[in-house]
């Protein structure tokens, strides 16, 4: 990036304490970095996804199986806004990181504000948006008529803090951007245990029901929001925000979302996936809809609590990577690359043997009702048989948009979920009946990480060469 391209003010710039060559993440063993920047963001990560679980379980036990239906049946919209959050908070975390490790922090200041004006804008445009054409959106996602008030109900209140949300976002990633995780997790710890207070609170103290859950939403991301600014302001080796870089930067713009996409893809891939997963559900199963979208949502809010610690293990491959390459080291960027397979890979083979053997004892936390218990468990023992090789796939879009290379990056989460994913869950239902919903799954998971391996270790032999 030019000098004519950004415009920095100086003045209001804080040098860097460390130089680049002296920092850990450049001159520390791997492995104790890797785990460093991981473990405070998994923990954040963990009890984020916790709240999720325990929703689940207060929204099912405090209000109903079909309130779980209606919330699960609008999670694909919540996944769409979540996808554009992290993809903006993501490319701007990996730009900065690369720029901190060439020891320049001036630019990675301009960047970090230019990119939070930008998120706070398309966070306000897409509420707006969604909120009025929400019902089209009901009717695209063929929600059945018995969920649709609860389902709407749920909606409003989380469109309405949409703009405080990206804001927040933005805040944390810069926090992990420049090495300081434990601040993310902080703002993270908060915004969840209060998400679970007020949950229990406006569910069965208040009955609300499902409303409830959606206010505790809001008034924790308010809480949680407001610690994110507070750190920002009062903590030590902050990115700065200046004035004259509070502005829109066109340049930077296209950089952050051209490198944040493959995180776009990979999120709001997963909420196609629900949604067509939705659609096909509705489709081949006739009476059963409700139960097996009930079933299929307590599968979705148990696999999620299960899947943050491997995506805090990419979100800490993708800073360790950034960092190191910036810096020119690529032989740290390949062992940062093999020790979060190595790592991952364990994770996921544990959580394999879980949800395809055992799935029940998840599942019982949620319900006594057996034959929901046993729907879900069915659909859990096939759709989770090639998670095991998910971590190696994940991973290897994830070392391209940490070496600034979205293209590939972007190729690779394309192939595993818009041309194998989707057009299987479509497709086999009409050969195997709504079992055909699940195959589509490891099927997908073997042939999508067979095809990141051979293209990472083609590009690793042939464009990667060593300084």
């Amino acid at each position: 990036m030019s000098n004519t391209q950004l415009t920095l003010d100086t003045d209001e710039i804080e040098v860097a304490s460390q130089t680049s060559h002296s920092h850990p993440l450049l001159t520390h063993a791997i492995g104790g970095q890797f785990l460093k920047l991981a473990f405070p963001i998994i923990i954040a990560l963990m009890i984020n996804g916790l709240y999720s679980f325990v929703d689940a379980i207060f929204i099912t036990r405090g209000v109903g199986i079909n309130a779980m239906a209606s919330v699960s049946a609008v999670f694909p919209i919540n996944m769409l806004i979540i996808s554009i959050s992290a993809m903006l908070g993501s490319g701007m975390a990996s730009i900065i990181s690369r720029h901190l490790g060439s020891g320049d922090k001036q630019t990675a200041n301009q960047i970090f504000s230019s990119s939070l004006l930008f998120s706070i804008a398309i966070g306000f445009g897409l509420s707006v948006l969604l909120y009025l054409i929400r019902f089209q959106i009901y009717q695209l996602l063929a929600l059945p008529q018995e969920l649709l008030n609860d389902a709407d109900a749920y909606l409003v209140p989380i469109l309405l803090i949409t703009t405080i949300s990206f804001a927040s976002g933005t805040l944390t990633e810069s926090f992990r951007a420049a090495g300081k995780p434990q601040d993310m997790m902080k703002v993270m710890l908060l915004g969840s245990l209060l998400n679970v207070a007020f949950d229990a609170l406006f569910i069965f103290a208040f009955e609300w029901g499902v409303p409830g859950a959606a206010w505790a939403t809001v008034l924790a991301m308010l809480c949680s929001f407001s610690l994110a600014v507070r750190l920002q302001m009062n903590g030590k080796d902050r990115l700065q925000l200046t004035r004259k870089a509070f502005r829109f930067n066109v340049n930077i713009h296209k950089q952050v979302v051209s490198l944040g996409f493959p995180v776009f893809l990979s999120h709001s891939g997963f909420a196609f996936t629900i949604a067509v997963t939705i659609f096909s559900v509705t489709k081949y199963s006739n009476a059963d809809a409700s139960l097996l979208l009930s079933a299929h949502g307590l599968i979705i809010r148990s696999f999620m609590l299960l899947f943050l610690p491997l995506l805090g293990m990419t979100i800490a491959l993708q800073t360790l990577a950034a960092y190191n390459f910036g810096a020119g080291q690529l032989k740290r960027v390949k062992q940062s690359f093999f020790t979060a397979i190595m790592i991952g890979t364990i994770w996921t083979t544990c959580v394999s043997l879980l949800l395809v053997f055992k799935p029940q004892w998840l599942l019982q936390l949620f319900t006594e009702d057996k034959l929901l218990i046993e729907t879900a468990s069915n659909i859990s023992s096939i759709v989770f048989l090639g998670f095991i090789t998910t971590a190696a796939g994940m991973m290897c879009s994830t070392i391209f948009q940490a070496m600034g290379k979205a293209l590939p990056a972007m190729l690779l989460e394309a192939a595993r979920t818009y041309i194998l994913l989707l057009p299987l869950i479509l497709s086999l239902p009409a050969w195997l009946g709504v079992k055909g919903i699940w195959w589509a799954f490891p099927i997908t998971d073997v042939i999508g990480v067979t095809i990141a391996l051979l293209f990472t270790a083609y590009y690793f032999k042939n464009r990667l060469e060593d300084k």
